[in-house]
């Protein structure tokens, strides 16, 4: 109850409040026990001048049928060659890097995501950053190296 009506004063929720300190310390033992969203990549993108609702109908229920399963792919980017892995506090944060995504993109597609410590989903996975909150008002770039340690 504190939490949410501190989110409301402050803008930020708990894992952005502990963020803003700058304590990588701090930050890394808060994400040993904090669940976070990761993007599950889109199988399918559809163009987002020529798409029907038919199309974007299909989309979605291909793409919810597949998070079904067991096996996802998350969404990793490649900048300048650096595979960063964003990560979200919320699902609201996650909207915010779908909107800016798809408007890069110029494509229309459906979100899934996974909620789990960040931990549990890098152990087997080849990233050199996690973009927590990415394109949200207030981002991190942490190495994931700097996390381990």
């Amino acid at each position: 109850m504190i939490a949410k009506l501190l989110e409301k004063i402050s803008g930020k929720d708990d894992l952005e409040r502990v963020a803003c300190k700058e304590d990588l310390r701090l930050l890394s033992d808060y994400l040993k026990k904090r669940r976070l969203w990761f993007p599950v990549r889109p199988q399918r993108f559809l163009d987002s001048d020529t798409f029907t609702q038919d199309e974007l109908l299909a989309l979605v229920e291909q793409e919810s049928k597949n998070l079904g399963g067991d096996e996802y792919e998350l969404w990793i980017l490649e900048v300048e060659g650096k595979k960063r892995l964003p990560a979200f506090s919320s699902q609201n944060r996650m909207e915010a890097f779908s909107v800016t995504m798809s408007s890069k993109l110029n494509k229309v597609f459906s979100l899934g995501c996974v909620e789990a410590l960040l931990s549990d989903v890098t152990k087997n996975l080849d990233v050199d950053f996690v973009d927590l909150n990415l394109f949200s008002p207030k981002s991190w770039e942490i190495g994931l190296y700097d996390l381990i340690r």
